[in-house]
């Protein structure tokens, strides 16, 4: 039986579709601060191949600081900077948080996103994006408060907050995911705050300690 050459460019058609793969289920959100602050956390959660896209605006100079808590061990974010192809960060190779000086102005993008193992199986992944971003500029030095104010932004963290920040620079500075790393609660120490942790790799366990100023604003990590 001969077939037309219409019926076989649809039938070539249809075979191709087969075999592309499915695209990403990704969704668009741009990320505003309330008023008078300079971070958020965002809840969120997704499934399979499905990923969320966060849209931020910072300037060149600021600090910006992304921390993810999932409760999926799959689950990543990569940051990609305006007009870029390339991810600036990905999470899967450098850890679910991180802390830079952004190089250019425009909108940075965090994608939320499974890794593909996890998305082929369906799995989801809940969790919590931490977003902040800091000012390039140094503030005059003051006379600093006796107790840490509780605003929550990053440049004057709250004690409640210095454990999560601390995971935060300790995966990016040891290349570690943050579930895997433990953080105890800050206390005073002297005229400095402390909150001490660690994380066990290859056998062997690593110790570090994250020190913050009085005024709340992250100091090192030794």
């Amino acid at each position: 039986m001969r077939l037309s050459l219409n019926t076989l460019a649809l039938s070539a058609m249809l075979a191709g579709s087969c075999l592309t793969p499915a695209m990403a289920q990704a969704r668009n959100e741009t990320v505003h601060f309330a008023r008078g602050t300079s971070g958020t956390t965002i809840k969120g959660s997704i499934t399979g191949d499905q990923s969320v896209r966060y849209s931020i605006g910072a300037s060149a100079g600021q600090t910006m600081d992304v921390q993810l808590d999932t409760d999926n061990a799959s689950s990543y974010f990569n940051i990609t900077a305006p007009g870029a192809s390339e991810a600036l960060y990905n999470g899967s190779i450098s850890g679910n948080g991180t802390s830079f000086v952004v190089p250019s102005s425009g909108n940075y993008v965090v994608d939320v996103y499974l890794m593909r193992n996890a998305a082929r199986r369906g799995e989801t992944a809940n969790y919590e994006l931490t977003l902040y971003i800091e000012s390039g500029q140094q503030a005059p030095s003051a006379p600093q408060p006796a107790n840490p104010p509780q605003n929550g932004t990053p440049a004057q963290l709250d004690l409640s907050q210095m454990p999560r920040f601390c995971a935060g620079e300790a995966s990016a500075e040891f290349g570690v995911r943050p579930q895997e790393i433990t953080v105890n609660a800050a206390f005073q120490s002297d005229d400095r705050y402390v909150t001490q942790g660690y994380f066990d790799r290859d056998g062997d366990t690593t110790f570090f300690n994250c020190w913050f100023a009085l005024d709340g604003s992250f100091d090192s990590l030794k």
